[in-house]
């Protein structure tokens, strides 16, 4: 949003801070995208980082700071712990890189303040990682909505759960893990890009169900909530439940949107298709049921391909730090309604 100057079509070049699981996707995916380089990446585990580095042909790094003062990076994609995120995010403002960074941008409103101001200041473009936007069945909402098919909608409901036990970090309060920013950000993301701005914010459930975990083959005690309810309400009185776990055995996720003219369902789950209801025909949409199979759809590519996009000034950009501010203002109404302390 307050980049002063698009880079050229060729000089898109990447430093990624962060070697594990999500960084490999990062950069496999990188290396689909005409006029994008990545030049390095970081870890601090030093052996990882030399062997990304030398899979992917980039220069490998120990510290971050180290990567985001090379001259030859232009834009830094964040890769590490939630809890890590502020200050790497912080740091590349400084030093006048773009960033990518993985949702959630951060696990305190007051970091999301000061990165806008950063953001402000440097006139750099910044971007957090809610892929979901860009799958197919999503987009179909936004345009649904827009045009009215379901009619003027009353009831919605956000859902998704993962069975979690990947990493430790997640489940830990102190490292910013838990289902709150780890699985309801992407949740709360779609809600508010459909149904902001929200008059009312209820916290209906907030809970560690499964207390000891099995990850990295020990058992570990998880103390970060793993199942959160939520009721919403927007200005529109559109009545809104979001669910976000990480007890689910095998990954889940849907959408439902319910007007008075029919209903939306849809999910990234490409073995559901996307089911539009109409009581009356609208448009394209029959009366009755219209089904529309999901395709496969790989989601990082797709945010990755916007982000350099909006670099090269091929896109326009979105104001994704105030939709940022949106999504953390509930955040700390959840938390304060919980009584949860932020580390």
């Amino acid at each position: 949003m307050y980049s002063e100057k698009k880079l050229d079509s060729s000089s898109v070049k990447i430093g990624v801070v962060g070697c594990g699981i999500m960084a490999e996707r990062h950069l496999n995916a990188y290396l689909k995208m005409d006029g994008v380089k990545v030049v390095a990446v970081c870890d601090i585990n030093f052996e990882l980082a030399k062997y990304i580095g030398g899979k992917y042909r980039a220069i490998p790094y120990q510290n971050y700071e180290d990567l985001i003062k090379d001259e030859n990076i232009n834009a830094i994609d964040v890769c590490v712990p939630t809890i890590l995120h502020h200050n790497v995010v912080l740091n590349a403002l400084e030093n006048n890189k773009h960033v990518f960074c993985e949702k959630p941008l951060t696990n305190k409103l007051e970091y999301v303040e000061q990165i806008k101001e950063k953001i402000i200041e440097s006139k750099k473009i910044l971007m957090t990682g809610y892929l979901y936007n860009f799958h197919p069945s999503f987009k179909r909402l936004k345009l649904i909505l827009k045009e009215k098919t379901i009619g003027d909608p009353y009831f919605a409901i956000f859902r998704i759960g993962g069975r979690g036990s990947r990493q430790i970090w997640k489940h830990k309060k102190d490292s910013g893990g838990g289902a709150l920013l780890e699985m309801m950000v992407h949740m709360l993301d779609l809600a508010s890009s459909y149904f902001y701005p929200f008059k009312e914010v209820q916290t209906i459930h907030y809970d560690t169900i499964l207390k000891r975990r099995f990850i990295e083959s020990k058992e570990i005690e998880a103390n970060a909530e793993d199942c959160v309810y939520l009721r919403l309400r927007s200005e529109k009185d559109v009545e809104i439940i979001c669910e976000a776990d990480l007890i689910t055995p095998s990954y889940m996720n849907y959408v439902e949107v319910h007007g008075d003219n029919g209903s939306f369902f849809g999910s990234i789950l490409d073995y559901f298709p996307t089911m539009i209801y109409c009581k009356e025909p609208k448009g394209v949409y029959n009366q009755g049921v219209n089904l529309f199979p999901n395709p496969r759809v790989d989601l990082i590519q797709e945010e990755l391909e916007h982000f350099t996009k909006v670099l090269q000034g091929l896109t326009e950009p979105t104001d994704f730090i105030n939709k940022e501010l949106q999504i953390f203002k509930i955040i700390e109404e959840i938390r304060r309604q919980a009584g949860i302390d932020v580390y």
